[in-house]
């Protein structure tokens, strides 16, 4: 372990629901960030397109693995959601605005505009919130790296730009106890390699398929 390494509590307050599952790793939310910082701005790609060049960015976080033959994984506990958690599903919309249909572009022809399916398909899709008063989180890392990662985090989980999962202040401490992986009771905090359990994400990026593996998770 680095010396400046240390086990920290993070503990996220929030303005609302946050779209996302009950895991809501914070390795994960600290490796985009790292990104950011290591590549810059975002860029936007069309779809199925890439960026390219970007390769793995590590954190200043502790790693840890089982053995010399298991898969290593982040010191970073999975959410905790604090107090009495709601949960609920609520939908986003998309819907072509009729009034612009002279717009579009039939070739010459005349034509209509098809929100059945296609290019202008209209859409209403649910979306599952939690919310909390708080959520915190467990790791091991350099707490100086961490606040400053979390520093312009203003949102967590999906359609951020929609208002979803703000996030009203960031509270990261120093903590009595690792509990990144273990906690009271020797509880498990996060996903690990297992021999006999689910295939998930074990490291960020979790939806990679190189970063998932047979792994026993948190119940």
């Amino acid at each position: 372990m680095s010396s400046s390494y240390q086990p920290i509590k993070i503990t996220a307050y929030l303005r609302c629901g946050v779209i996302a599952d009950a895991y809501l790793p914070i390795d994960g939310v600290l490796y985009y960030q790292a990104c950011r910082d290591a590549y810059g701005p975002e860029t936007l790609t069309l779809p199925g397109d890439s960026m390219g060049g970007v390769g793995e960015v590590p954190l200043m976080l502790q790693r840890r693995n089982l053995s010399a033959e298991t898969p290593w994984y982040y010191a970073a506990s999975f959410a905790q959601w604090n107090g009495t958690v709601a949960q609920g599903t609520d939908h986003w919309n998309k819907r072509f605005d009729m009034s612009l249909a002279h717009l579009i572009d039939f070739q010459g022809k005349r034509g209509k505009v098809i929100v059945e399916q296609g290019e202008f398909k209209a859409y209403h899709m649910p979306i599952h919130y939690r919310h909390a008063l708080s959520v915190s989180w467990y790791v091991v890392g350099d707490i100086d790296w961490v606040r400053e990662m979390l520093s312009t985090v203003t949102h967590l989980g999906k359609k951020t730009a929609q208002g979803w999962g703000a996030v009203a202040r960031w509270e990261i401490e120093p903590f009595a106890h690792d509990w990144s992986v273990y906690g009271p009771n020797g509880r498990l905090m996060r996903s690990i390699p297992a021999e006999r359990g689910i295939r998930t994400g074990l490291r960020p990026s979790y939806w990679m398929p190189q970063n998932q593996f047979v792994c026993e998770v948190p119940r």
